[in-house]
């Protein structure tokens, strides 16, 4: 794997070069003429979107087709097929940056921004479906005239919580990975703006806002020691609740199908499918965004043919268990099943709809055994393809499951046909349309690929940085063309690196000087752990603020379910006792979840002080460099004891090539 990622940068590995392509797209908008044409197409879908939901108001939900019986049609369909995607890309990304994958660099933000997009397009479905969406706030628990509590026993209740546990979920993660990057926007904007000048004459205001835009997004970020610390903890740790959300959304969703009485939402093997079917349907989509955003962008060198050949790998073992997983379902009914249970199999293959079941083999099943080919594996194009015939495929078998089943239960005279209408096509188009617009957008404003994984892919496995401008000579601690006036208040001492090891041993050469009066800090654009450890700055852990957080918010969230159900609001559905806990399980795992997320989130931000948009560090001269190859060490003073002369003359003391720095500088407040 390690060679792998090291192979992955044949072409970028410089870490200025690979900040420069990625900073490139957002800033300098390359092929803005293909942009603008897919992005008049989106937005013409989005506005079928829009006239589909007028027209839903008008008219109500029968505009769908929906009736007595098929009472979930294309609209849940849809939102399972967005939530499904959604849960696919967020898991992969989760996964693979817990076990420590190096190559996910390429492919970590497109799939996190696609479970992002996924979830807001899949967060409309609920709310429609209400019929009337202007009150989807009473699916909410909140206090009321009447006394009233939500029905926490039903599904749109479940539905309610999970999608926001999901989205809030897929942001923080989305936006933790995204900052360090967004920093490296911001001052790269900012260059780009005062470059504006030597062009009209005066700064341009459009392109100055665009900077501090990105600065506010950015939260004061500095790629401290301390900062790149707890980012790496952060990270990780929302990417296993993410994990543990997306297997018990999965898994919740086939209870709530057990939960009914209907033939053919009983199997064992359900709750495995649908994860199963969903992280396949996740890759398929990543992967073919992976593949022509690498082509329209031109990355070959960032998303190389060995990053394709893995997806393909990935997608022929997701196909190959999804493969199992309808293959056990037809065995065990047919084998083992009951009449009813068979016929919702045989209605399935040869009923009025069997075209759905037929496109889950043709689409799904099939098409991916061609990547036991080495030359499938290779090609982009074959990979594109059929990861969007899995998405189709994706979308055949959530129609089956839900529509094929409702439309006919054991009383015959419950039996209802149902035809898909043009209003439900319309608007799940129109949903697509929504996920476009904003993936374009996204694409259009923000890096495609991680600019800190792929640098930090440069630093380990690439060769070493260019040394720099040269040195400060021995005998002259500071610069001359950088001291600024001795009158002015004093902030501290600088110093510039060329590496992360030279900068690892300069602090450890001023580790000595830590004390009340000098705070030492580092800063980088990747992660620093050998100067963490030469600063010894303290192991902070803020990885119990989510259990805690979790604990807390899943704990609290029962309890209610509970006084509510139980004592204050009882109210009897089903036959079910009024303390049906079963029942309170699935939403109070993704409310966990959610309470653990903003309890990390939180934690990351107040324990590094942020946001702080100003800071005595931004007034270092080429502090920028710290987001893209350079290394800056800083002793703060924090009292009158603070020596500057003494930590200026042992930072120009050290030898050439163990700490000596490029640039020893002072900087005022």
């Amino acid at each position: 794997m390690k060679a792998m990622a090291g192979a992955a940068l044949d072409s970028a590995q410089d870490p200025g070069l690979i900040g420069a392509t990625q900073t490139g797209i957002p800033l300098r908008h390359p092929a803005n003429r293909r942009w603008w044409i897919a992005f008049a197409g989106a937005l013409s879908l989005l506005g079928v979107f829009g006239a589909a939901i007028v027209w839903l108001l008008i008219n109500g939900v029968g505009i769908w087709g929906n009736n007595n019986a098929v009472v979930w049609a294309l609209d849940i369909a849809s939102y399972d097929w967005w939530i499904g995607i959604a849960s696919g890309s967020l898991l992969v990304s989760a996964v693979l940056l817990l076990l420590g994958a190096e190559w996910r660099g390429a492919i970590n933000r497109i799939a996190e921004t696609c479970a992002l997009l996924c979830t807001l397009a899949a967060g409309l479905y609920p709310i429609l479906h209400l019929g009337r969406p202007w009150f989807f706030y009473w699916n909410l628990p909140y206090p009321n005239t009447l006394g009233l509590w939500p029905q926490f026993r039903s599904p749109l209740v479940w539905d309610a919580i999970d999608i926001v546990s999901f989205l809030v979920v897929s942001v923080s993660f989305w936006y933790i990975g995204l900052l360090p990057d967004l920093g490296a926007l911001r001052d790269r904007a900012y260059e780009a703006a005062l470059a504006t000048e030597a062009e009209y004459g005066r700064v341009r205001k459009l392109a100055l806002l665009k900077a501090q835009l990105y600065g506010i997004l950015a939260a004061g970020w500095r790629g401290s020691a301390s900062h790149w610390q707890l980012w790496v903890q952060a990270y990780r740790t929302v990417g296993l609740l993410g994990v543990l959300l997306v297997v018990s959304l999965q898994t919740g969703a086939s209870v709530m199908l057990a939960g009914s009485v209907l033939p053919g939402w009983h199997d064992t093997i359900l709750p495995v499918t649908f994860l199963v079917n969903a992280v396949f349907s996740g890759v398929g989509v990543t992967a073919a965004l992976v593949v022509m955003i690498r082509a329209v962008y031109g990355l070959d060198a960032l998303i190389t043919e060995r990053h394709l050949a893995i997806l393909a790998r990935l997608l022929l073992c997701l196909g190959l268990a999804s493969l199992y997983g309808y293959a056990t379902e037809l065995f065990s009914s047919f084998l083992h099943g009951d009449s009813f249970a068979r016929a919702t199999l045989v209605r399935r293959m040869t009923g009025a709809h069997a075209w759905a079941f037929w496109t889950i083999v043709a689409c799904m099943l099939v098409p991916v055994q061609a990547f036991w080919f080495a030359s499938a594996r290779r090609s982009g194009p074959a990979i594109a393809a059929i990861g969007l015939l899995v998405a189709i495929g994706a979308y055949a078998d959530h129609f089956m499951v839900l529509v094929v089943t409702l439309q006919q239960d054991f009383l015959p005279s419950s039996r209802l046909a149902y035809s898909i209408s043009i209003w439900g096509v319309a608007t799940f188009a129109g949903s697509i349309g929504l996920f476009l617009t904003l993936l374009l957008l996204v694409l259009r404003y923000l890096p495609v690929v991680s600019i800190t994984e792929t640098r930090r892919l440069a630093r380990d496995h690439g060769p070493a940085a260019g040394a720099g401008a040269g040195a400060a000579e021995p005998g002259d601690p500071l610069a001359a063309a950088d001291v600024d006036p001795r009158d002015a208040p004093l902030w501290g001492i600088s110093a510039e690196f060329a590496s992360e090891a030279e900068l690892a041993a300069a602090a450890k050469a001023l580790h000595r000087f830590q004390s009340e009066h000098v705070h030492l800090d580092a800063h980088g654009p990747v992660p620093i752990p050998q100067t963490l450890r030469a600063l010894r700055i303290r192991d902070r852990t803020i990885r119990p603020f989510a259990i805690l957080g979790a604990l807390l918010g899943g704990g609290a969230f029962l309890a209610m379910c509970i006084y509510a159900t139980a004592f204050d609001y009882t109210f009897l559905i089903g036959g079910r006792p009024r303390f049906s806990w079963p029942s309170f399980v699935v939403p109070s795992v993704s409310f966990a979840m959610m309470s653990g997320t903003l309890a990390i989130h939180l934690a990351l931000l107040v324990l590094n002080r942020l946001p702080r948009l100003n800071h005595p560090a931004f007034n270092i001269p080429g502090f920028s460099r710290s987001t893209v190859d350079r290394y800056f060490l800083s002793a703060e003073a924090q009292g009158d004891a603070f020596d500057a002369e003494r930590i200026a003359e042992t930072l120009a003391d050290l030898p050439p090539q163990a700490g000596r720095p490029i640039a020893i500088r002072r900087i005022a407040r």
